[in-house]
């Protein structure tokens, strides 16, 4: 099980980013059926796992709660005194749908301004792995453009190389006038463009393509197909 450092120093929290049967994840941790939406509802006793559609949950209570992924962003929020958390599903279209501002504005309903959150990005694909087409860009260009008005847009033309030192070689490009995606630099941001900081956010340079066997991968299972199928389980608790 990996942890963040900056929940990690949190007294009031817990959580971890694991293989979805990690023995050292909490029991009965709630979960939404994920759909790629911006939908983020709020933990109610009595709801049923994996059966109400949304891609974030956020709570005040005790209640373990988590999102899956194979690749998307784990994104996991509490706030610093501990009275809240969150766990959200980042795939390129809830992000783009807005599930990033949605659950800032759940905290702040609840009293907790954007100051008081501390955010950590989980392992996922990073743009050493994530190829995409011609079209993508484009689409996302006229939708998103206005987030890297002033900055560096979240992809390049050339294949960057891996953050870490790759145990699995990284996807060789399958298309002409494809770019590399970065994710989590998108993930990173919204986060900002709902107005949290750089320094509230921790966010893991582990590719789930590359860095590991071990690490989930949708991706990477698409172009080794005779892998088995795993899930990445982000959860995170307030402490009792």
């Amino acid at each position: 099980m990996q942890q963040a450092n900056n929940l990690g120093a949190l007294a009031g929290v817990d959580h971890g980013f694991c293989l979805i049967d990690d023995p050292s994840r909490p029991d009965e941790v709630f979960i939404c059926k994920q759909v790629h939406s911006a939908a983020v509802i709020e933990w109610q006793a009595g709801q049923v796992a994996n059966t109400i559609e949304a891609d974030g949950v956020h709570t005040g209570q005790h209640q373990p709660i988590a999102v899956i992924t194979a690749d998307c962003l784990p994104i996991l929020f509490a706030a610093k005194n501990g009275e809240r958390v969150a766990a959200v599903h980042g795939g390129w279209k809830g992000l783009q749908r807005g599930i990033v501002a949605t659950t800032v504005q759940h905290f702040a309903d609840a009293g907790i301004g954007v100051d008081q959150l501390l955010v950590a990005i989980g392992p996922s694909i990073k743009p050493c792995c994530y190829e995409v087409s011609e079209g993508f860009i484009a689409e996302f260009q006229a939708d998103q453009g206005h987030l890297w008005q002033h900055d560096r847009a979240p992809w390049s033309i050339e294949q960057p190389r891996p953050l870490l030192a790759p145990h699995i070689t990284p996807p060789q490009a399958r298309h002409t006038d494809s770019a590399w995606f970065d994710l989590s630099r998108y993930g990173l941001m919204l986060l900002q463009a709902a107005g949290v900081r750089r320094e509230q956010i921790e966010v893991s340079e582990v590719c789930t393509y590359c860095t590991s066997p071990l690490f989930a991968s949708y991706r990477r299972r698409t172009h080794h197909p005779q892998e088995t199928k795993t899930l990445i389980y982000s959860w995170i608790a307030r402490k009792p």
